[in-house]
């Protein structure tokens, strides 16, 4: 029996998505909740998931190409069912004789020691190995790890491959797994180096009289930033990492193209005529981010209230939290903030509310967004049912999305179903902003730096840290005063700040 896999609405405004790339191959066994493909939606590149157990018996949508809601991209077999080849995606058929290996093939050792995510791209399996896999010659499923039947081609490293393919008949392969908390888990190979005593004397003399000549190492760089990189024509030798240890991310490709873009543009200038401009067309996610915010703005009648709160007492439990080591995870302000916002949208439920086809929907649970700002825009990840988390799970929560912002894969669930939004401009020395409203939410909330500024306290002018914060509401569903009313218990649990850690 088989199923249809198809285009997800992955976004509330989403239209049509295409694919970046496949993460799984025809042929490859699926499980329930693991990631298919890498899509391009209007909001950010998401991840799609299986929604069953089965095999990919035919891919429908090729990479690169895009697809409405709804359509068929793909098929999914039931375990055990004869798979048929599907045009050009299916996996070729081999000769027993291929199946069960070449002559001059070389030997493949096997290790289960893991690699840094990033330093080997992973590796799709032969036609050989595929099919002696699945007639029982030669088992690969025996002597690999139990990811092997996760894995899946990457077409990023089929180009090394085949490079290194000569090299690769005297050499040894050593396959390994990948680390599976990933989202790749394919095995990867690398080529051994030989061995000291194979050098007789003669090749070591030939090499001290030569000039040595060091293979390149492999770049190391997510998936994401080679895709980009390959996109672009970008040498990623050029390319200076920002990621830990160095490694390439998205955002270190986008920048080295914008200096390119900047220098070019310097060339332009005439002393005659001056700059020259230039014209830069919008990504889906820009795009979308236009739409959005001029219909919010042109729609929505906001209006916005602004107060300043007395952070003494945060910055000292921030401090307190750091220096006892309370938590796995470090504390931000912005967690405290959204702590505070989420016990002081229980006691104001109408700021938690979207106005909906003339009526006004007040929601259950609190999913409060952060807006985090990427290359191309903004995405606003959302922690869910705030209300029942503790400060820490929070912290925890939050981390988790903006290292996530980062090297993008966010899934439709991680994008979706936000009641409220903070966006934070602290980092940035902002003193204070207006943010638009997130359609179709009725409010989100603005928060600036903190600062030393001169303060009263019991008739005295002492020196006092204070932060700026603006709420921007829908006045279709909110007044001013239940506005002030918000930021009022806001302030208190700030002011108080010992009391996020209770609640």
């Amino acid at each position: 029996m088989t199923s249809e896999i198809t285009m997800p609405k992955l976004s509330d405004t989403m239209e049509e998505g295409k694919i970046l790339h496949w993460l799984k191959r025809p042929g490859d066994r699926v499980r329930r909740g693991e990631a298919l493909a890498e899509v391009e939606t209007d909001k950010a590149d998401m991840v799609l998931e299986a929604f069953e157990d089965g095999i990919l018996k035919e891919i429908r949508l090729k990479e690169g190409e895009t697809a409405p809601v709804g359509a068929v991209i793909a098929i999914l077999a039931a375990e055990g069912e004869e798979l048929q080849a599907s045009g050009g995606d299916a996996q070729p058929q081999a000769s027993g004789v291929e199946a069960a290996g070449q002559v001059g093939q070389p030997e493949i050792e096997h290790t289960d020691r893991a690699e840094g995510f990033g330093e080997q791209a992973p590796v799709a399996p032969s036609a050989s190995e595929t099919v002696a896999h699945r007639q029982g010659e030669g088992d690969l499923a025996e002597r690999r790890p139990a990811e092997f039947d996760a894995t899946r081609a990457d077409a990023e490293f089929a180009a090394d491959m085949a490079r290194a393919h000569e090299a690769a008949q005297k050499q040894p392969i050593r396959v390994h797994a990948a680390l599976g908390g990933h989202r790749s888990s394919a095995p990867s190979a690398i080529i051994a180096p030989p061995a000291a005593s194979e050098a007789s004397p003669n090749e070591s003399a030939r090499r001290e009289s030569q000039p040595q000549v060091h293979a390149p190492q492999r770049i190391k760089a997510s998936p994401l930033a080679r895709r980009a990189a390959e996109e672009a024509g970008v040498d990623l030798a050029h390319v200076r990492g920002t990621g830990p240890d160095g490694r390439i991310t998205k955002r270190d490709v986008d920048r080295y193209l914008r200096e390119q873009q900047m220098f070019r543009h310097r060339r332009l200038v005439s002393p005659h005529e001056g700059t020259l401009g230039s014209f830069e067309e919008m990504s889906k996610m820009r795009q979308t981010i236009a739409q959005r915010m001029a219909a919010s703005k042109r729609e929505i009648p906001h209006f916005y209230v602004t107060a300043e709160i007395d952070m003494d007492e945060a910055v000292r439990l921030k401090e307190s939290i750091e220096a006892a080591e309370l938590f796995d995870e470090d504390i931000t302000y912005n967690d405290i903030i959204i702590k505070a916002c989420a016990l002081a949208l229980m006691r104001h439920p109408r700021l938690n509310s979207s106005y909906e086809n003339g009526g006004i929907r007040i929601h259950p649970d609190i999913n409060i967004g952060i807006a985090v700002a990427v290359e191309d825009g903004l995405v606003v990840p959302v922690i869910r049912e705030c209300q029942r988390l503790s400060l820490a799970e929070i912290a925890q929560a939050a981390h988790r999305l903006v290292a996530k912002a980062a090297q993008g894969g966010f899934t439709s669930a991680e994008l979706s179903g936000g009641t409220f939004t903070i966006s934070n401009m602290g980092m940035l020395g902002v003193e204070h902003f207006a943010a638009v409203i997130n359609p179709p939410q009725a409010a989100i909330l603005a928060v600036s730096a903190i600062k030393e500024r001169p303060v009263v306290r019991k008739g005295q002018i002492v020196v006092g840290k204070t932060m700026m914060v603006t709420i921007s509401c829908d006045h279709r569903v909110v007044d001013g005063v239940v506005a002030g009313r918000f930021l009022q218990e806001l302030r208190r649990f700030l002011e108080n700040p010992a009391s996020l850690l209770l609640e």
